[in-house]
């Protein structure tokens, strides 16, 4: 799971001995655990409190009510604490999945918080009574809380981690997109960015993040020790394809190949400590040099160079598409792993880039055109086996209303325009021409998005694509 930061709130004297006890058992479990009010080196407390926040990924909120007794010995009930409540509170507002906070009720239940904050993701703990200056009892009472806390976090912690599915932040991106523009150094973005990072380029939007990102960098200075660096460094680096050509639309010049080839050889996944976010990283770097391969070899006059560069990018599509598939193995088990549906959609783009290389090759290499047109049939469906998955897994769902369902609507029209062409049967053809109507439909109404996934659907089924607006 790699280094994860948890920050852990708590309020009462007893609270903040057991919140010091979790950290340094969390510790030892590959977290980074950061106590609420500790390491304090300037500015105001609660200044403080939220950049170690700022910093935290996951979160252990410890709750209970405090008491007040009067001189008749009667205990009075306080409520709850305020400041434990802001950090609950700015914590469930930061991170991308709320099941990341676990809140701890300790001699409460979870009916006793405020309607709003109730749920089935509060544990409620029991703290074992002791008398006022029984050091030895009072020592047992806060190990067996430490016990419960830390046991029940790194279970479900595994759990949430397990089911975890990021294509959240890829459809999630608007307000993901909205803390890494508004990024000042604080909170980290590493996987906001390179998880959500395909939805700036399908909507066009991958120039504002990559300006942005050259002011994080240079924010950042040197490497630190979140990961926050590297993967800022590797979305420039992907981003920059996209920039330098004008979204796909200008030739890649020589010199700019050279320079983006050479900065996507850069291992900046070495330095990520998260192992998912090295797979990715790795993943799109490589994906994306094959991207430039192809570009520059459109720009080539002479075959035997053209033949060459696309054999490379077939070779760097394959390789993307074997890191895919040996990340998202099924496990002993049986179990599905969590990132299968995430991959399916970068496999269906290595696939219809290998689809695509041998129907150039074809024409290069007429010699060999049958074995070519073997491998783009291949692929082909392959690639639009992927994208049904993935269509038919938004559709019908709470998904279907994200903005990236257009995108994965448009990708799947696409694969099934070019699978018709190796249809024999009238039949299917037919069949597949009306789930191509019946889709592209839908634009004609309402679609304003302009983008490259689109532009290749008007080219391949221009007969369905919307009329050009005046």
């Amino acid at each position: 799971m790699g280094n994860k930061r948890v920050f852990i709130g708590w309020n009462g004297e007893d609270n903040k001995e057991i919140a010091r006890k979790i950290g340094n058992r969390l510790s030892t479990a590959g977290y980074l655990s950061i106590v609420g009010g500790q390491w304090r080196k300037s500015l105001t407390v609660s200044e403080e409190i939220i950049q170690q926040m700022n910093g935290c990924e996951f979160a252990i909120i410890l709750i209970e009510k405090e008491t007040r007794t009067d001189q008749h010995g009667k205990v009075t009930s306080m409520g709850f604490n305020p400041n434990v409540m802001m950090e609950l509170g700015y914590m469930l507002h930061k991170v991308t999945d709320p099941n990341r906070i676990r809140r701890i009720l300790i001699n409460m239940e979870p009916s006793e918080l405020p309607s709003d904050l109730q749920g089935s993701w509060s544990l409620a703990v029991k703290k074992p009574p002791y008398e006022p200056g029984d050091d030895e009892a009072r020592e047992q009472a806060l190990a067996a809380v430490v016990d419960e806390v830390v046991a029940d976090f790194l279970d479900y912690m595994q759990v949430v981690i397990t089911n975890t599915d990021k294509l959240d932040y890829f459809d999630k991106w608007e307000a993901n997109g909205l803390d890494i523009y508004e990024y000042e150094g604080q909170s980290r973005i590493s996987e906001k960015l390179i998880y959500g990072m395909q939805a700036t380029i399908y909507s066009g939007e991958f120039e504002r993040l990559y300006q942005k990102l050259l002011l994080i960098k240079n924010q950042l200075a040197k490497k630190d020790q979140f990961g926050d660096y590297p993967c800022v460094a590797c979305a420039i680096a992907v981003l920059n394809v996209f920039v330098s050509t004008k979204r796909l639309t200008e030739p890649l010049t020589e010199l700019q190949f050279e320079k983006l080839y050479e900065a996507l050889s850069l291992e900046y996944e070495k330095d990520i400590r998260d192992k998912d976010l090295r797979t990715w990283c790795r993943i799109f770097r490589v994906d994306k040099q094959e991207l430039c391969c192809e570009l520059f070899a459109e720009t080539l006059e002479d075959d035997e160079e053209k033949i060459d560069y696309y054999l490379e990018a077939l070779s760097l599509c394959h390789r993307v598409i074997e890191m895919i598939e040996a990340h998202v193995r099924e496990g002993e088990n049986g179990e599905m792993h969590r990132d299968a549906k995430y991959a399916l959609l970068y496999k269906a783009f290595a696939s219809r880039n290998v689809s695509q290389i041998h129907k150039r090759l074809a024409q290069l290499q007429p010699e060999k055109a049958a074995e070519h047109l073997a491998e783009q049939k291949k692929y082909c469906a392959i690639t639009l086996r992927n994208r049904k998955e993935l269509y038919d897994y938004y559709k019908g769902t709470p998904r279907e209303t994200a903005l990236s369902m257009d995108f994965i609507k448009q990708e799947y029209v696409l694969s099934l325009a070019e699978q018709a062409k190796f249809e024999e049967s009238r039949i299917e053809k037919r069949r597949i021409d009306s789930n191509v109507k019946l889709i592209v439909s839908e634009w004609r109404e309402r679609n304003q998005v302009r983008n490259m996934i689109f532009e290749k659907v008007e080219q391949e089924v221009g007969r369905f694509a919307p009329a050009a607006k005046e």
